[in-house]
């Protein structure tokens, strides 16, 4: 086993850095760059394989494991609301989806501008295909690796976190930064253009 990276957090001056660390104090650096630096590698491993072994990115992958588990459809603009990623990547990866037969955008019953996505056979087929090596992946490298006991703390506080950092992406009140909503400043991913439930022209990927 490789051993890990050295932690030099005794060996500096906060005083004398202009960078992130002159802001936190040393435990708050230290938190801060094992998410990262964790998050990151572990993005890094998960992509490659599905790119290598499934011809597809992790953004493939969450749409079509967000309308799996939907039944296969949602409109637009909930599964942008759903998706880690921007309005603008979102329709994109729609857009490529598409392309492959994957998925398919249709009008919203009773709704003359509203779009669902819809998740074909071949897309699911695809997705049962990637489900399995990618699940062992996050066991081999996440689940297996945090200690006994700690896994559910773990998920409780970065979905403290997620669900903080949604409420500013969406633009609603935030007790905890004492925001009111939108008028307090723009959210994290602002949404531009078009809504994601109106048809837009097709973006290639």
């Amino acid at each position: 086993m490789s051993e890990a990276a050295p932690t030099p957090w005794d060996d500096y001056d906060p005083r004398a850095l202009v960078g992130t660390g002159a802001h936190l104090s040393k435990d708050e650096l230290w938190v801060w760059t094992r998410v990262v630096q964790a998050s990151r590698l572990l993005e890094e491993v998960l992509a490659r394989q599905l790119s290598q072994d499934h011809g597809m990115t992790h953004s493939d992958y969450e749409v079509l494991v967000l309308l799996d588990s939907a039944g296969g459809r949602l409109r637009m603009s909930t599964l942008a609301s759903r998706a880690v990623s921007s309005s603008q990547k979102l329709t994109k990866t729609v857009d490529r989806l598409e392309r492959r037969g994957w998925v398919e955008r249709v009008p919203v019953p009773g709704d003359g501008r509203g779009l669902e996505a819809v998740l074909l056979p071949a897309g699911r087929s695809a997705l049962a295909e990637a489900s399995g090596p990618h699940a062992a992946l996050i066991r081999r490298f996440l689940l297996d690796v945090l200690p006994a006991g700690d896994a559910a703390v773990v998920a409780d506080a970065m979905n403290e976190v997620a669900a903080h950092l949604r409420t500013h992406r969406d633009g609603e009140a935030c007790p905890r930064c004492r925001t009111t909503g939108r008028r307090a400043g723009p959210p994290v991913r602002p949404q531009t253009g078009p809504s994601q439930d109106q048809a837009v022209p097709k973006v290639s990927a």
